[in-house]
Protein backbone atom coordinates (compact mmCIF):
# COMPACT_ATOMS: atom_id res chain seq x y z
CA UNK A 1 0.00 0.00 0.00
CA UNK A 2 1.14 3.52 -0.89
CA UNK A 3 2.67 6.00 2.12
CA UNK A 4 2.19 9.18 1.18
CA UNK A 5 4.31 11.94 2.73
CA UNK A 6 3.13 12.97 6.32
CA UNK A 7 2.34 16.95 6.57
CA UNK A 8 1.03 17.81 9.20
CA UNK A 9 -2.40 20.10 10.12
CA UNK A 10 -0.80 23.90 9.30
CA UNK A 11 1.60 22.78 7.07
CA UNK A 12 1.86 24.64 4.04
CA UNK A 13 2.17 22.50 1.22
CA UNK A 14 1.74 23.19 -2.88
CA UNK A 15 -1.57 22.55 -4.67
CA UNK A 16 -1.64 21.90 -8.44
CA UNK A 17 -4.62 22.04 -10.12
CA UNK A 18 -4.30 19.91 -12.82
CA UNK A 19 -1.32 17.88 -14.04
CA UNK A 20 1.53 20.89 -15.53
CA UNK A 21 -0.39 23.90 -13.53
CA UNK A 22 1.84 26.36 -11.74
CA UNK A 23 1.52 25.84 -8.33
CA UNK A 24 -0.63 27.66 -5.15
CA UNK A 25 0.61 27.95 -1.89
CA UNK A 26 -2.12 25.44 0.27
CA UNK A 27 -2.88 25.32 4.08
CA UNK A 28 -3.44 21.72 5.20
CA UNK A 29 -6.79 21.49 7.02
CA UNK A 30 -6.94 17.89 7.44
CA UNK A 31 -5.10 14.93 7.12
CA UNK A 32 -6.18 11.90 5.64
CA UNK A 33 -4.91 8.11 5.56
CA UNK A 34 -4.05 8.83 1.83
CA UNK A 35 -5.58 12.60 1.19
CA UNK A 36 -5.51 15.99 2.23
CA UNK A 37 -8.20 18.63 2.77
CA UNK A 38 -6.56 22.21 1.61
CA UNK A 39 -7.58 25.70 1.90
CA UNK A 40 -5.69 26.80 -1.62
CA UNK A 41 -4.91 30.48 -1.53
CA UNK A 42 -6.34 32.74 -4.05
CA UNK A 43 -4.91 36.06 -3.89
CA UNK A 44 -7.88 38.52 -4.42
CA UNK A 45 -10.14 36.23 -4.01
CA UNK A 46 -9.12 34.62 -0.09
CA UNK A 47 -9.31 30.65 -0.51
CA UNK A 48 -10.65 27.93 -2.15
CA UNK A 49 -11.46 24.48 -0.12
CA UNK A 50 -10.29 21.76 -1.63
CA UNK A 51 -11.32 18.04 -0.27
CA UNK A 52 -9.38 14.74 -1.00
CA UNK A 53 -6.35 16.00 -2.81
CA UNK A 54 -4.16 13.05 -3.29
CA UNK A 55 -0.18 13.50 -3.20
CA UNK A 56 1.38 13.73 -6.87
CA UNK A 57 3.16 11.12 -6.81
CA UNK A 58 0.36 8.49 -5.41
CA UNK A 59 -0.13 5.53 -7.67
CA UNK A 60 -3.79 5.31 -7.24
CA UNK A 61 -4.13 8.17 -10.02
CA UNK A 62 -3.29 5.10 -12.25
CA UNK A 63 -6.11 2.98 -11.18
CA UNK A 64 -8.22 5.79 -10.38
CA UNK A 65 -7.78 9.14 -13.21
CA UNK A 66 -10.43 10.41 -11.50
CA UNK A 67 -8.63 11.86 -8.63
CA UNK A 68 -7.02 14.19 -10.69
CA UNK A 69 -9.96 16.37 -10.79
CA UNK A 70 -9.39 17.36 -7.16
CA UNK A 71 -6.02 18.32 -8.16
CA UNK A 72 -3.00 17.24 -6.69
CA UNK A 73 -0.40 18.02 -3.62
CA UNK A 74 3.74 18.50 -2.87
CA UNK A 75 5.58 19.30 0.05
CA UNK A 76 7.44 22.18 -0.34
CA UNK A 77 10.81 22.43 -0.24
CA UNK A 78 12.40 23.28 3.48
CA UNK A 79 13.36 26.82 3.50
CA UNK A 80 17.10 26.90 3.82
CA UNK A 81 16.93 29.98 5.95
CA UNK A 82 15.13 27.63 8.80
CA UNK A 83 18.28 25.35 8.54
CA UNK A 84 20.95 28.33 9.22
CA UNK A 85 18.71 29.65 12.32
CA UNK A 86 18.45 26.07 13.49
CA UNK A 87 22.27 25.76 13.64
CA UNK A 88 22.78 29.21 14.96
CA UNK A 89 20.05 28.32 18.12
CA UNK A 90 22.04 25.02 19.05
CA UNK A 91 25.32 27.35 19.05
CA UNK A 92 23.96 29.70 21.40
CA UNK A 93 22.49 26.74 23.71
CA UNK A 94 25.69 25.56 23.83
CA UNK A 95 27.42 28.99 24.85
CA UNK A 96 25.02 29.61 27.30
CA UNK A 97 25.30 26.11 29.01
CA UNK A 98 29.09 26.85 29.11
CA UNK A 99 28.17 29.70 30.90
CA UNK A 100 25.87 27.69 33.45
CA UNK A 101 28.02 27.67 37.23
CA UNK A 102 28.78 23.71 37.66
CA UNK A 103 26.72 21.65 39.97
Amino acid sequence: MYDMPKPILGDWVYFYAHEGADPSIALVSKVGQRALDLWVVSPGYGGVDRASVHHKDDPGFEEYPAWKEYGMWSARPEDPRLAVLSERVAMLEKKLAALQPKK
